[in-house]
């Protein structure tokens, strides 16, 4: 893929060596292959553009800006017929102007301009692409050249004309595949943006058929995926609220399997099962899954009483157990997943109450560490981003301040929600304070960096911690 600086320098020698109609007419490919592919994603989305998307895709029809420089949240464009260097910022969807103090263009009445850190981060860049940008020339020739078009291209009778059209013409084909790998993950983070997380949905080829998975996933869900259905009990660690047990449901439901569940084990009977006084069996979730086939997830493993759980080894390495109606062979179906805070070697600062494993337990697991994932909190946030980057700075604040408090998604969920009915302030005290002590609000604000384009942030820092 292309960095900002290997295309502004690959631009740079390009526009150098073909003459300028020749590097215009590779401009506008650019652009049309950015358009196709905004149209692409505007069927995947199935939903009207919106009045920003709109005026984008009206300015990529128009044919008559070049690029000059980008990052992951900025364009600066100019018309190709300037002669004066007059750039316009793209941001987010809205064109501001540079000559206006950087206020927005055609943009809803409540749209500010940009923040003085964003707009110093843009004129560095205008100023960087000042030194390779040339003025539009209009050249006259005597004689008009007879001009022939064709599917892709216009060219010309006139030898120059049409050798840089050839030119172009070549290059644009020979770049085209760089020029999406370049231009995808800007357009992927202006829609998401725009419109939130797309959904996907993945299909499963297994034993049982396909098996399709609608929602986001975690990214390591696939490897998990692969171990279970390679029946390899699988050890998930990770904070508390990371989304372990959506994981362990998901991957049973793209294997097609039952999904058993139960928690912290602290009597034998929870996993054996046991006759009463009737003679009556009665079952548990464990021996559901272990004699009808499915997924078994044992939730807060670290929680479970180190005895106990040694008698899940020979269930686990033998494929038999010994229940108390007798001993039972192992389905064919029958996995098992694990899940815990704690990597089973004991209590620490932030979890106490946790046992240290067995060795033996431990050894028959795979270890898999699940963490929070972007791509799964921006889901939940409804694409709200300046929810997530509070959440982050939040989280980061906290590490900084060495301090035990955990934002899950549960906290990400409740705060999109009440920003609907509340305001910011409220959102925020509702979902994610909580009661929280004021001296450690305010170690928490002073660790978080001021963003003025992040209401959340500026909330916290001015509002709750003064």
């Amino acid at each position: 893929m292309f960095t900002k600086q290997k295309n502004r320098c690959f631009s740079n020698k390009l526009q150098k060596s073909l003459p300028n109609s020749a590097f215009c007419l590779l401009n506008i490919c650019t652009l049309q292959i950015l358009f196709v592919y905004l149209q692409c994603k505007k069927k995947v989305l199935n939903t009207p553009l919106n009045e920003r998307s709109r005026k984008i895709i009206k300015l990529i029809k128009m044919k008559d800006y070049q690029l000059l420089d980008f990052n992951e949240s900025m364009n600066v464009v100019i018309s190709n017929n300037a002669t004066e260097y007059k750039p316009i910022v793209i941001r987010y969807g809205i064109m501001y102007d540079p000559a206006d103090g950087f206020r927005p263009i055609n943009a809803p009445a409540k749209t500010k301009k940009l923040s003085d850190t964003v707009a110093a981060e843009a004129q560095t860049m205008i100023d960087n692409a000042r030194k390779s940008w040339k003025p539009s020339v209009k050249q006259e020739s005597a004689k008009p050249a007879v001009t022939e078009t064709t599917d892709n291209v216009s060219t010309s009778t006139a030898p120059q004309t049409s050798l840089s059209a050839s030119i172009a013409e070549a290059m644009a084909k020979l770049s085209v595949d760089a020029m999406i790998q370049f231009a995808k993950p800007q357009i992927d983070k202006y829609i998401s943006d725009t419109y939130g997380a797309l959904p996907k949905i993945i299909e499963v080829k297994s034993d049982n058929g396909k098996n399709k998975v609608a929602g986001a996933t975690h990214k390591e869900f696939e490897t998990i995926l692969k171990l279970v259905n390679a029946d390899i009990p699988v050890f998930l660690t990770g904070p508390a609220g990371c989304g372990k047990n959506v994981i362990c449901k998901q991957v049973a439901e793209a294997l097609g399997k039952e999904f058993y569940f139960s928690n912290a084990v602290t009597q034998e009977y929870k996993i054996t099962g046991f006759i009463d006084a009737n003679g009556t069996f009665h079952e548990t979730q464990f021996y559901k899954a272990f004699t009808q086939g499915g997924i078994f997830m044992l939730d807060e493993i670290d929680a479970s009483v180190p005895e106990v759980l040694v008698i899940l080894n020979a269930a686990i390495a033998n494929r038999y157990f010994d229940f108390p109606n007798g001993r039972v062979q192992a389905h064919k179906d029958f996995r098992i997943v694990a899940a815990g805070n704690t990597f089973g070697t004991g209590a620490d600062a932030e979890y106490t109450g946790r046992y240290q494993l067995d060795a033996s337990s431990l050894d028959r697991f795979a270890i898999v560490e699940i963490n929070y994932d972007t791509n799964i909190e921006m889901a939940i946030a409804r694409g709200a981003v300046d929810i997530v980057d509070f959440v982050h700075a939040f989280r980061k604040a906290v590490k900084a301040a060495d301090m035990r408090y955990t934002v899950s998604y549960r906290a990400i969920e409740r705060l999109a929600s009440l920003r609907s009915v509340f305001d910011v302030k409220k959102a925020i005290s509702l979902a994610i304070v909580r009661g929280m002590a004021i001296d450690d609000l305010r170690i928490i604000a002073k660790n978080i960096k001021d963003d003025e384009d992040n209401e959340y942030v500026m909330t916290l820092k001015y509002k709750l911690a003064k």
